[in-house]
């Protein structure tokens, strides 16, 4: 039987309210000990009194009865000042009465091994939690809804259909069964295919949804890179100076846009030199825009048609235009001013290169690498039973979808190992 466990599920610090969690078959019991009068039915929160060995709080108590909880399990809460005295001795009374102190996600691990969710769920739990945009946010709802569940599951169940028929074919060739052909597996198998290319292809956007957009500020000294970064986030964050080579290291900060976040990152002026601090800072700045998701090429130079060398997109930024003569023209590329804050210009040009606006209407986005990885896997395995139809026999083509129906079992925990479960869990805050 597993133990009664306790946790805090709020957030630690000083606040008006805390919650103090109980899990397991004898958090009624144990919670009666020391609370009262402690709720008559279940789903209803009770004022009342919560003795401690130092003070009596008045607080709150709600119960939700096995298995209509969170964690299918009989399961307390107690609503407490969120005071850190006041969490630690409501959490140190239950210790005392029975409880032993939860581990990270191990109420939302019960909720899985207990049927009330699966490893897809619990990933968009933690995307909820850790989400900072509200597209992030949509994105973790999505999955915590089980919208990626459900679809891998029907794929699954198509997989059995069709493996389960290929091998009565192989069982039973005396019965007079309607069985399918290697040309019906294919087909159906094609389509399958086509399904998981068609989730497979959401994994940029749902990059775009969960982390933001990378985006490099590259360019030589003193064309107003730093200018242009403290435009962009609206502040002052990166020191600006006439003097060249002011900027010697990487400058990260973030800021949202349409619900989109934006990863900016300053860099030292690229020029050459023979001072070794500002070499390394060059070297840094081209190491960032390699990793970017997109350069933004700055220069103060109307006539300059230059390119920065990266096989990432880029964008040339025409910056202080408020000092040209003439305003340049040039395909993919921006005029502004950094000095006068015209810069808006750039954030949408950039939330329109990703199909950002894209993300509230989608139905389904992959954000998480082992799902996509899950996917791809998959995939691999329905392309080479696909192949397999083409060129042998149905034993060879039922292997091959054996396989791809394990690996979407990873997806959603019907075939995870053991290590992957724990892991995922390990990911969750104390008290989820």
């Amino acid at each position: 039987m597993n133990k009664t466990i306790v946790a805090l599920s709020t957030a630690r610090g000083r606040a008006a309210i805390a919650v103090v969690r109980m899990s397991g078959e004898d958090a009624p019991d144990i919670a009666k000990k020391f609370f009262s009068p402690f709720p008559q039915q279940p789903n209803f929160l009770k004022v009342g009194t919560l003795k401690t060995r130092y003070f009596d709080e008045q607080a709150m108590c709600v119960y939700f009865a096995a298995p209509h909880s969170y964690t299918g399990e009989n399961v307390v809460e107690f609503h407490c000042h969120g005071g850190a005295a006041v969490v630690q001795a409501v959490i140190e009374t239950c210790l005392q009465n029975g409880a032993v102190p939860a581990q990270n996600g191990e109420f939302s691990k019960r909720a899985f091994i207990n049927g009330k969710q699966n490893l897809s769920n619990a990933e968009g739990i933690i995307e909820m939690i850790d989400a900072e945009t509200a597209s992030a946010a949509k994105a973790g709802a999505d999955l915590m809804e089980n919208k990626l569940g459900k679809r891998v599951m029907a794929l699954q169940d198509e997989l059995l259909d069709i493996v389960s028929s290929c091998e009565a074919a192989l069982d039973y060739p005396e019965e007079d069964l309607e069985l399918p052909t290697v040309g019906t597996a294919r087909e159906r198998l094609v389509h399958i295919g086509r399904s998981l290319d068609e989730m497979i292809s959401t994994a940029t956007l749902g990059r775009v949804a969960k982390y933001g957009i990378d985006v490099a500020i590259v360019g030589k000294p003193n064309v107003g890179k730093s200018s242009l970064l403290n435009a962009l986030l609206g502040t002052d964050r990166a020191i600006v100076s006439e003097t060249q080579g002011t900027t010697r290291d990487t400058l990260s900060e973030s800021v949202n846009y349409k619900d989109i976040r934006f990863n900016f990152v300053d860099t030292a002026g690229l020029r050459d030199s023979t001072d070794e601090i500002e070499l390394e800072g060059i070297k840094r700045a081209r190491k960032a825009a390699d990793s970017a998701d997109v350069v933004l090429h700055v220069t103060d130079d109307p006539s300059d048609r230059s390119v920065y060398p990266t096989v990432r997109p880029q964008i040339r930024i025409y910056n202080k235009c408020d000092l040209f003569d003439e305003q340049p023209c040039c395909v993919d590329s921006l005029v502004v001013s950094a000095k006068y804050g015209n810069v808006d210009i750039i954030k949408e040009t950039l939330y329109q290169m990703f199909s950002a606006n894209e993300i509230e209407s989608s139905d389904l986005l992959i954000t998480n690498e082992r799902h996509l990885s899950c996917l791809n896997r998959a995939k691999e395995q329905i392309v080479g039973a696909i192949h397999a139809c083409d060129a042998t026999t149905l034993d060879i083509v039922s292997t091959q979808i054996r396989e791809a129906w394990q690996i979407l079992g990873e997806i959603t925990g019907t075939n995870a190992q053991e290590d992957i479960i724990d892991r995922i869990y390990s990911k969750f805050c104390l008290g989820k």
